[in-house]
């Protein structure tokens, strides 16, 4: 029925775990913990060959006792190469196409096999295909063929056990947003639920917010080909910033394309951060391996935390910047210690601020920023409040941001403190998830955020009454009758390469999605672009 090209006999299938099972400690329930393996995956538009390269890394991670590993979005098809994935059809009688690989195709089949050969849960993304003439038990509003960006995982048998379609598309004109919001979850044998979701799907309530808080997840999959954007998007950066903010355990798994502005991935827990992180500056395929406790945060040895890149590489990583800087309100830094509020609307920003120039040299200049309004992505409005501050070239807000070269660091930030009013957080009881979220974020020249350890975090909302407060928290202006949400965030030590510190807060009720359709030249200029990301083309469009 589908293509297949593997030849294996189901019988042996059956016995492979027994014969050449390799993963032989397996977390459990009762284990406090679990291995998770993420993959920095190279853009390859050979379609055998990225078959054969996931099958060697998950061997790979199974030999370093990973219980589940996770690959990028759209690193193993696009094009032309379409996969079926009747989730709600024959694999409900079918689930293994390891063992029905006539059925399936043969992308389905070697995955399959491979997860059931290693005894490992594996997730994956592919492009999927539904023709609507025939789909029996699926939703169709239309009889015609769809195209979906999806996550497919399996379980250690080799079972298709979840399916889910990406909400939220970055473009890709080509493709139709999932047909109903349904959310990607799973359970697992050793103990842990996981939520799973695609990309831009980050930057929304639903999934985003809402699959975390709706189901009380604590452990969240990312497939993603992030586009980096300074200063408060780049990969790691809002990586970690999600996981501080929602308190869960974080799997991110990158596609590594550095000339598009594509790297980033790492496992992160809770209020830890990374436990390990990479972004590199160079073509890198690689596997990140770590063990993740069930309670975010809550670590018990030590993790390699973030890696950098060997010295001696070119930094090749394109890093574009927020367009939407001018539109900030904004005022110059200046040497020596400062105090002053920005006001924007609803937002109001304190900034309590010593900085210094090392031996009277030159270094990059800083800006403090607030905003209170729209930013748009890929034809969506969405609501921000930003409170910050960014290096710049110059004193031009137009210079900002600015990734200094390090013979620059010139300049020390010895106490910054930023004091945010601004919308308090509102529960939206249809969608059960909040209507508000904060993120502490913050780059710099390494390319990574400021570890946790360096950075005080706090929100009025989330400090108990009850509660003995910090001295810290005994400086937070609580607003008791909730019409306002206050925030501090401040350094902990000094800081010479800080690109950006901040605050960003996404209004997910303001959000407008315009819903245009996408007209031939849309449809056209992405193809373009798609082509570029894919080979080596130069396109200057943007999506």
């Amino acid at each position: 029925m589908f293509r297949s090209n593997v030849i294996v006999s189901p019988l042996l299938l059956f016995f492979i775990p027994c014969l050449f099972g390799i993963s032989l400690q397996k977390s459990t329930p009762q284990d406090d913990s679990y291995i998770a393996a993420v993959v920095e995956y190279e853009v390859n538009t050979n379609v055998s060959t990225n078959v054969q390269n996931y099958i060697n890394l998950i061997k790979e991670a199974a030999e370093k006792n990973a219980d589940i590993i996770v690959f990028p979005e759209m690193t193993l098809t696009r094009g032309q190469r379409r996969i079926l994935i009747p989730f709600h059809g024959i694999l409900k009688t079918y689930p293994i196409p390891a063992l029905n690989p006539d059925l399936y195709d043969e992308i389905l089949v070697s995955m399959s096999a491979t997860a059931r050969e290693h005894q490992i849960y594996v997730v994956i993304n592919v492009q999927e295909v539904m023709d609507c003439n025939d789909a029996p038990d699926e939703y169709c509003p239309e009889k015609k063929e769809y195209l979906f960006n999806t996550n497919v995982v399996f379980d250690r048998n080799g079972a298709v056990i979840d399916r889910y379609r990406k909400i939220n598309l970055f473009g890709e004109f080509t493709r139709t947003p999932a047909l109903k919001p349904e959310l990607g979850v799973f359970s697992t044998d050793f103990g842990v639920r996981f939520g799973h979701y695609i990309c831009f799907d980050l930057m929304f309530q639903v999934p985003a917010v809402q699959v975390v808080q709706k189901y009380n997840i604590t452990d969240v999959i990312f497939t993603t080909m992030w586009f980096s954007e300074m200063p408060y998007l780049t990969a790691v950066e809002i990586q970690e910033a999600y996981t501080y903010a929602m308190n869960v355990n974080f799997l991110a798994a990158g596609a590594n394309n550095v000339r598009v502005g594509s790297a980033g991935s790492g496992i992160y827990s809770g209020k830890a951060g990374s436990l390990i992180s990479i972004m590199p500056g160079v073509p890198t395929t690689r596997l990140l391996v770590a063990k993740v406790p069930k309670v975010p945060g809550e670590i018990k040895e030590d993790y390699p935390g973030p890696i950098r890149d060997d010295p001696k590489a070119l930094d090749s990583l394109v890093l574009i910047s927020d367009p939407s800087l001018p539109s900030h309100t904004s005022r110059p830094l200046v040497s020596g210690s400062q105090e002053f509020t920005l006001t924007t609307n609803e937002v109001s920003c304190k900034f309590t601020v010593k900085l210094q120039l090392k031996d009277g040299e030159q270094g990059p200049r800083y800006m403090a920023l607030a905003k209170d309004g729209i930013n748009t992505y890929s034809r969506k409005d969405l609501g921000v409040a930003t409170c910050a501050v960014v290096a710049c070239k110059n004193d031009s807000i137009k210079s900002c941001p600015y990734r200094f070269d390090m013979t620059q660091d010139n300049v020390v930030i010895e106490d910054l403190v930023i004091e945010m009013t601004s919308r308090v957080h509102h529960y939206n009881t249809s969608l059960e998830c909040d209507d508000i979220v904060y993120f502490p974020v913050s780059f710099t020249n390494n390319k990574f955020p400021v570890r946790p350890k360096n950075f005080t975090f706090l929100e009025s909302s989330k400090i108990s009454s009850n509660k003995v407060l910090s001295s810290c928290e005994n400086n937070l202006s609580k607003d008791f009758n909730g019409h306002k949400e206050h925030i501090i965030y401040k350094l902990n030590a000094p800081q010479t390469d800080l690109v950006s510190f901040g605050v960003w807060g996404r209004v997910y009720n303001r959000d407008v999605d315009h819903n245009k359709k996408p007209t031939d030249d849309d449809l056209k200029n992405y193809l373009e672009i798609e082509d570029w990301i894919y080979k080596k083309e130069k396109k200057e469009n943007t999506i």
